[in-house]
């Protein structure tokens, strides 16, 4: 008996299974399963499963191969893999190579089923917002509830959060739990090419047995849900009162996209970005070791509310446009969160505490007047903007500092004077250590010496 199965499939089912396989789990096994008219392929880690049903036009009997060898086969090629049934044994071919693997009844088995019920979701706004969801995880939390994404069935929401970001995401009613929360882990499978290509316009979501289920056209996993609670999010969700919103433009989205993993300051902690909002909305970002700095004037974007100031981290900034949350909300009083909405996205960080450094130079660099229907539809599709420079001398300011200051900076001359106080002392405590293990020498020569004597 022969059989045949195209090496794009094993291709495909190897490059989803690598990203279900977390780096410290055992390498699984993979099984062929026939199933009527198809094979089935099946692998599975102790949180994760995969299958992939193809087409057969022979018989087979099932058997399992070590992921090892599976990925021999399992190549990005257009080709086809033989599969010869002989007696208690297959014979795998494929251009030259040729293996033999025992079949077996151990290799029919299903762990899990597809669920009784399940919802439907197209599949690109699905697996977009799961992907957008896993950018703002906290992986190292120590509440596993942090490190995954919350399928939230009270608000139809998709949420997840590191704790310093927030991201909300509206519109998904999870028919299959009900009113209940199912926190699900935050796997790469999601942002996969491979599972996007699939030629499929919905995707099936349900829960079997602890295990949130994904169904895509001939591709079926299962995520082990992660047992614990997710942190009531609601009020941070809402503005409060007074307000400010600034209303970005497309072109200024793009604009600033382009430039804001470039902009001086990128690498201090927390690469705080300084929000001035006036006549004028600019972004500013500082060299504070060179005092100099350059400010991108969004020039048509708008604000309603009273002129304000803030601080925040610039990848946070980054992550809310890229999602497309173009209205920021500031409160005034800096206490409360700064809140990023879009059509159906709310995206949440807190700003930055301190004062914008000083500089004595600052470059303004500006997007000029331009036609933004393309940007307006997909903020990253452009070439950068051109931009008009111009530089503007900052004078230092030389006024008396508030007394605030001074109070600071003669502490900071206390905590000084008291490091260098207990330098003395470990000092001095290291030459009477030395001084110590030289008596003790001198004393174990001495009765090293006597012993000699006394024999």
């Amino acid at each position: 008996m022969t059989m045949s199965l195209k090496q794009s499939d094993l291709y495909r089912f190897e490059r989803l299974m690598s990203k279900l396989m977390r780096s410290s789990a055992v390498a699984p096994m993979v099984h062929f399963i026939p199933n009527g008219s198809t094979i089935k392929l099946l692998a599975s880690t102790d949180n994760a499963l995969l299958t992939l049903s193809a087409p057969r036009d022979g018989f087979l009997d099932p058997f399992s191969m070590q992921w090892s060898d599976f990925k021999t086969f399992a190549v990005k090629k257009d080709k086809d893999v033989e599969f010869n049934l002989e007696k208690n044994a297959v014979v795998v071919r494929c251009e030259g190579i040729s293996q033999r693997f025992l079949t077996g009844k151990n290799a029919n088995k299903m762990p899990l089923n597809q669920p009784a019920q399940t919802s439907t979701f197209p599949k690109d706004r699905l697996l977009n917002a799961l992907s957008n969801a896993v950018r703002c995880v906290d992986k190292d939390s120590i509440k596993s509830a942090l490190a995954g994404i919350c399928l939230r069935g009270t608000t139809s929401q998709i949420v997840s959060t590191t704790g310093a970001q927030l991201l909300a995401q509206d519109g998904f009613e999870f028919d299959t739990w009900g009113k209940s929360d199912v926190i699900c882990p935050a796997s790469k499978i999601f942002s996969s090419k491979d599972l996007a290509t699939i030629d499929a316009d919905e995707i099936k979501l349900g829960l079997e047995s602890d295990h949130v289920y994904f169904g895509l056209g001939n591709v079926e996993f299962w995520l082990k849900a992660i047992d614990g609670t997710f942190p009531k999010v609601e009020q941070l969700l809402e503005p409060v009162d007074g307000t400010t919103y600034l209303h970005f433009h497309p072109s200024d989205v793009q604009f600033v996209l382009d430039r804001i993993e470039k902009l001086p300051g990128a690498k201090d902690s927390e690469s705080p970005l300084y929000f001035h909002i006036n006549e004028a909305v600019q972004a500013r970002a500082h060299d504070i070791a060179h005092k100099t700095g350059i400010a991108m004037e969004l020039s048509h974007s708008k604000f309603t509310g009273e002129p304000v100031d803030v601080a925040m981290n610039r990848h946070f900034l980054k992550n809310a446009l890229q999602f497309g949350c173009w209205t920021m909300g500031i409160d005034p009083t800096g206490d409360k969160a700064v809140i990023f909405k879009g059509d159906d996205k709310t995206f949440v960080c807190m700003p930055l505490s301190g004062n914008e450094p000083e500089a004595t130079h600052m470059d303004v660099i500006t997007v000029p007047a331009q036609t933004t229907a393309s940007v307006a539809s997909k903020a990253t599709a452009v070439a950068p903007a051109p931009v008009k420079r111009r530089r503007r001398t900052v004078k230092r300011d030389t006024t008396i500092k508030p007394n605030g200051k001074i109070e600071l900076l003669k502490s900071a001359e206390q905590i000084r004077n008291d490091l260098r106080n207990s330098l003395l002392q470990v000092n001095s405590l290291i030459r009477e250590v030395k001084a110590q293990k030289q008596k003790d020498r001198l004393l174990q020569s001495t009765m090293d010496s006597l012993r000699k004597l006394s024999l």
